[in-house]
């Protein structure tokens, strides 16, 4: 695995996060999002997002980036703690780029969010939702100790249709204990 820095985001990091996000979904929803957003505009929502989270941040959240010694972003995750009273704290983003996939990059951020999240005060458990058609990352999730625990369907309008499965950890030292 390459040496990484784990570090808190910024809100210069949105630009760099935004760009992440849509390779990521481009390449790992190539079959499960509308190809009309994937093709234009993703790019101007995930902005939007990344500069909301990270110039206004809620109190509840923690958003890491991945970056290399280059300082070249390869990955992040943005957590909220304590975002439901019976499955725990949130992961709401975990995105590797599509090149350092099978590296490391993202089970060690997800292992640093939950820790962050425990130093944090966070009670109970860790969740997450991910497409059911989304096996790679399912299969991810599962060896590092996560159990599918419930099933809906997406409410994302890019994704009409598509079933998401709630993954869940009961503890958050239970992450990464595959």
């Amino acid at each position: 695995m390459p040496e990484l820095n784990l570090r808190p985001a910024t809100a210069a990091d949105a630009p760099a996060l935004a760009a992440l996000h849509t390779a990521s979904w481009r390449d790992a929803y190539a079959s499960i999002l509308d190809p009309a957003f994937l093709a234009g505009p993703i790019e101007a929502d995930r902005l939007a997002v990344w500069q909301g989270r990270l110039c206004d941040p809620t109190a509840d959240q923690i958003v890491l980036v991945a970056e290399t010694q280059d300082r070249d972003v390869v990955g992040f995750i943005c957590a909220f703690r304590d975002a439901d009273p019976q499955w725990g704290s949130l992961i709401d983003n975990l995105h590797t780029a599509p090149s350092m996939r099978g590296q490391g990059v993202g089970a060690n951020l997800l292992r640093e969010a939950a820790s962050r999240l425990a130093d944090s005060g966070a009670n109970g458990g860790l969740h997450l939702w991910v497409f059911e058609a989304n096996t790679a990352g399912l299969r991810f999730y599962e060896r590092l100790g996560g159990r599918v625990v419930g099933k809906t369907t997406d409410r994302m309008a890019a994704a009409p249709g598509q079933a998401s499965l709630r993954v869940h950890w009961p503890t958050l030292q239970a992450v990464g204990a595959g």
